[in-house]
């Protein structure tokens, strides 16, 4: 019961001279503007010189002119401190500080009870550290005990190595230099989040500052493209959503059973007036999908990417017209699969719905006030849609935001696409369009699905011609559509 009481602490308290202490409270949030959880916070007084960590829960942290960062033990005769660094991979250390010699118990516990590693010692009055290292990652917690009673902290592993707990230093400076956790109002504070998941640990930006007062600090984690996707961000709606787009359009190898994406933005598959036979038994690689065809069996007749049926009535998502594709267990859509170029995990990416398709186009406010253009890249037509940050100043585009100009009003060059695309654009090309097995309109229209449906026979996609652009359009479900998918940005 001890123990299980022990990780149900919610933040730390920290030992207080009478003097006016600062306090100093800790939150994240990404770029893209939404809360971002974090595993700890690095907390540096580049003033005096030393360093400790808080994991969260831990979200809390008072600086006075005493010991910093450590344990309220009130009654005991020491003061343990925050483990450094946290989470760690290989070890990690705890300052612990006597009032007077003692014997020493040092305990390491796992989450379930289990005591890992423990040592027994007398140590001098003064400042230790303690060594932790541990043979299974997880959540664990350092207990030391004199006869003055017990305090515990936690630990993160991330990597496990070897269970061992042990003193390795003892000096009056904390084996950093400067005071030992001694603060003054007006010192220089460095503080830097941390957010470990999936055996990776993200930075924050860090904030340096004078620190007089007490004060909330929001850490800001950088958001970067995930796996498959181009690095450009993209408000959706009113709210401010963001998402990336995938690097390109989406495809499916019948002889490995795998989704991809296409190696280059401009690249297309079916070819104008090629005949893919029905169920696509003359072609392996498909791009272009009938509404609904993820592979997965959510309900409708046909829910196989081949499936080149034309009855209306074979892609109603979960077997019912009146579902969109992200309804029920979202396994309609097709960014429900695991895409092997795109981080091949399912369920991290997904359609965009018709509203949101609009609001790419018609809506979105952004800084430079281009949201696309139509363009000709190399010898494919298309539309070229620019991130929320672009610029004009990183090329120039003819005829922005106009939807009844011809491709050729902006003539792009491989060499200045690169270009373009390293500032995050997106291209949907024209690839056309698939009726049954007859592939048409290729290089002339482009075609791209919405994860909503419109009626019984039509739902809603994105329609590309070189004398219009309709991004609420209409079409039967049966049609063969190119289909983009994006990544929320988190």
């Amino acid at each position: 019961m001890k123990n299980s009481l022990l990780f149900m602490m919610l933040f730390v308290a920290f030992s207080l001279q009478a003097q006016e202490a600062v306090t100093v409270k800790f939150t994240a949030a990404t770029e893209a503007g939404g809360y971002s959880p974090f595993t700890s916070v690095l907390v540096t007084d580049l003033s005096q010189g030393w360093i400790t960590t808080l994991a969260y829960p831990d979200t809390t942290l008072v600086l006075s002119h005493s010991l910093v960062g450590v344990a309220e033990c009130h009654g005991l005769n020491f003061q343990l401190g925050s483990a450094f660094p946290n989470p760690f991979k290989d070890h990690a250390c705890v300052p612990l500080v006597l009032s007077e010699a003692s014997e020493v118990s040092l305990q390491v516990i796992r989450a379930d009870g289990t005591v890992v590693a423990a040592h027994d010692l007398r140590l001098d009055a003064g400042a230790h550290h303690v060594m932790v290292r541990l043979s299974t990652s997880g959540m664990s917690i350092l207990r030391v005990t004199t006869a003055h009673g017990s305090s515990a902290t936690r630990l993160v592993c991330l990597e496990g190595g070897t269970d061992d707990v042990r003193v390795v230093s003892k000096d009056g400076a904390s084996g950093r230099g400067g005071n030992p956790g001694i603060f003054e109002p007006g010192d220089l504070m460095r503080y830097e989040a941390f957010y470990s998941v999936g055996g990776t640990t993200f930075h924050s930006a860090v904030v340096e500052q004078t620190q007089y007062n007490d004060e909330t600090v929001t850490l800001v984690f950088p958001v970067g493209a995930p796996i498959g996707a181009i690095d450009g961000l993209y408000t959706i709606n009113e709210d401010g959503g963001k998402v990336f787009f995938s690097k390109g359009n989406l495809q499916y190898n019948m002889n490995l059973g795998v989704w991809s994406f296409m190696e280059h933005q401009y690249d297309m598959v079916e070819t104008l007036g090629h005949d893919v036979g029905q169920n696509y038994a003359l072609q392996n690689m498909i791009s272009l999908f009938g509404w609904s065809t993820s592979g997965y069996n959510h309900g409708a007749h046909c829910y196989q990417p081949w499936s080149t049926s034309s009855n209306y009535y074979d892609y109603h998502a979960y077997g019912n017209h009146e579902f969109n594709l992200y309804e029920q267990t979202g396994q309609a859509d097709w960014g429900y699969n695991a895409i092997a170029n795109g981080g091949d995990t399912e369920h991290l990416w997904r359609t965009l719905t018709t509203e949101e398709w609009n609001y790419l186009f018609e809506l979105r406010d952004t800084p430079s006030g281009i949201r696309f253009a139509k363009a000709k890249v190399g010898e494919v037509n298309g539309v070229i849609l620019l991130p929320d940050d672009w610029s004009g100043s990183f090329f120039s585009l003819n005829f922005p935001n106009v939807t009844n100009v011809y491709y050729e009003n902006n003539s792009i060059s491989m060499e200045q696409w690169d270009l373009i695309e390293q500032h995050g654009a997106v291209f949907l090309p024209t690839a056309g369009y698939r009726l049954g097995a007859e592939i048409l309109n290729e290089g002339s229209s482009g075609h791209y699905w919405s994860s909503s449906r419109y009626n019984e026979s039509r739902a809603n996609c994105v329609s590309i011609f070189d004398s219009g652009l309709y991004p609420q359009a209409i079409d039967f479900v049966f049609n063969g559509f190119s289909v983009r998918l994006v990544q929320e940005a988190r």
